[in-house]
């Protein structure tokens, strides 16, 4: 979690900083900015879940820069506490009608302020996980029917998922966002809603015009959730647009390579096609792990990753428990 002081005063930026650190286990991170115009600078390029805004600063007050942090479609979710010695009924009554939710008086009360704060950020916690749940259920909703289209696939988005998460882990990718991003990456063939079943199904090899259709999937998925604010929307866009991007750069729809792709690309390009390859499909038989091995060792520093195929290679046991536990029945 992470908290915003807004105060013209140094020693009042000091003072709750210092309160918060030690009193607090869920603040993770404090910004401390000197004016209204400075947090709305942060705003822009940070997220935070709490802002504490004094009142009477030099510059817009307290209740001008709620009003805009209230106004930006970006911030506007953003819970206000209002800091200041000016606390009569009048004064109180302006700062929710700008968008604060709460009040703290200056000279400060330690145990008020740690409780205030503490009940914002708890329910700040409990918005994030409804917002996360929400998603995710309509993740796993529409991946459900890009699936059904795609009737040879079975349990693909399933396996890939996993996949993910085993991959994501082993590059050391923070937990939270280890299961954001494997809900995300059911997300990856989303694109495909859009083409037609006669490409989607061929039971034989796509002629180049076929094929050039098919690779405007990835495009597709990213123009979908691009715009999204929730946090595993954003990352859904991320691998949509970058799973068929390739280590070398000749892979598409931009031809970017080796750290340009986003983690999340790299990994989900490693996750679907050895899916794709160890599984059955309408065009071919699945290889055998052996088979697909050599083709990643031969496509290492190309195709994929060489530090996540070195992770893959060495770690074959897991994704082939998760392969066994999800396998398709026909």
């Amino acid at each position: 979690m992470r908290v915003m002081i807004v105060d013209d005063s140094k020693t009042i930026r000091r003072l709750l900083s210092t309160t918060l650190n030690k009193t607090f286990s869920l603040v993770d991170e404090i910004i401390e900015c000197v004016s209204g115009e400075v947090a709305l600078r942060k705003l822009e390029d940070i997220e935070v879940d709490l802002v504490l805004l004094d009142v009477v600063m030099g510059g817009i007050d307290g209740y001008e820069t709620c009003k805009l942090i209230k106004a930006n479609p970006k911030t506007k979710d953003l819970n206000i506490i209002f800091l200041t010695s000016k606390a009569d009924s009048t004064d109180m009554l302006k700062g929710f009608e700008a968008g604060g939710v709460d009040y703290i008086s200056k000279p400060f009360n330690q145990a008020e302020l740690i409780a205030r704060v503490k009940t914002q950020l708890e329910l700040k916690k409990l918005q994030n996980k409804h917002i996360e749940d929400t998603q995710s259920e309509v993740i796993f909703k529409m991946a459900e029917i890009a699936e059904s289209r795609s009737k040879e696939t079975g349990n693909h988005v399933k396996r890939v998922a996993e996949y993910c998460s085993i991959l994501a882990d082993l590059a050391d990718i923070e937990h939270e966002q280890c299961k954001n991003f494997a809900a995300a990456s059911t997300m990856h063939d989303i694109g495909k809603v859009s083409i037609p079943d006669s490409i989607l199904n061929k039971p034989s090899a796509l002629t180049d015009n076929e094929m050039l259709d098919m690779q405007k999937h990835t495009t597709i998925g990213y123009e979908m959730f691009k715009d999204s604010q929730g946090s595993i929307l954003q990352i859904a866009a991320i691998v949509a647009h970058q799973h068929h991007e390739k280590y070398d750069g000749t892979g598409y729809p931009r031809g970017i390579s080796g750290n340009k792709i986003h983690i999340f690309g790299r990994i989900v390009a490693i996750a679907d096609v050895f899916d794709a390859l160890a599984s059955d499909r309408v065009y071919k038989k699945a290889w055998s792990i052996e088979k697909i091995l050599n083709l990643f060792v031969n496509e290492k520093g190309k195709h994929f990753d060489p530090y996540l195929i070195d992770s893959f290679i060495e770690n074959i046991e897991l994704f082939l428990e998760v392969k066994k536990r999800f396998e398709d029945k026909f």
